[in-house]
């Protein structure tokens, strides 16, 4: 899914990063002007990485990153001195100029943050609903000779294909 989300106050700059990003294979969703901008692109994917320069004309970046809520991992792209004035654990940042190998290095690692810390706040299986899975693959291995990994992958399998959750998948086939 895209996500990526490019946000400069001038065209030309917002362009050549979103040219560089999509060069290097990594798609761009949103280019945007101003942080609201910014924050009604994280709304509507829920998540994202947000390219940025250190300010944008209706606040500054650390600003945005503190609205963001974590929503979105933001990267600043400025001038070395202009970043050593940032001293904001919610930011990453890397100085101008720079490679597309850097900058497409970088991106990659903060939309694989981005990925882990969306999976951390997806709602966990209930005690329930696991002991379910676990004896459900517990009579697998037992009736059909599976190993657990097997037992395991045929229910994700089944779930996939009637489009039930795992753990309903895991009931009806205790129920049987």
């Amino acid at each position: 899914m895209i996500r990526t989300i490019v946000a400069f106050e001038k065209d030309e700059s917002r362009d050549k990063i979103a040219d560089m990003l999509e060069r290097s294979g990594i798609p761009v969703r949103y280019r945007c002007r101003t942080g609201a901008e910014v924050l009604r692109a994280v709304k509507t994917m829920g998540s994202g990485v947000v390219v940025c320069g250190h300010r944008l004309p209706d606040r500054p970046v650390t600003q945005l990153a503190h609205e963001l809520h974590g929503q979105a991992k933001c990267l600043i792209l400025a001038k070395q001195s202009q970043l050593e004035l940032m001293d904001d654990p919610d930011v990453f940042k890397l100085p101008i100029p720079i490679s597309a190998a850097e900058l497409r290095g970088s991106v990659n690692i903060l939309i694989q943050l981005n990925d882990i810390s969306a999976r951390a706040q997806m709602p966990k299986r209930s005690e329930e609903e696991q002991e379910l899975i676990l004896r459900a693959k517990e009579l697998l291995m037992e009736s059909r000779g599976f190993s657990e990994a097997e037992a395991h992958k045929y229910l994700q399998k089944r779930s996939m294909e009637t489009g039930a959750k795992l753990s309903e998948v895991a009931r009806q086939i205790l129920e049987l």
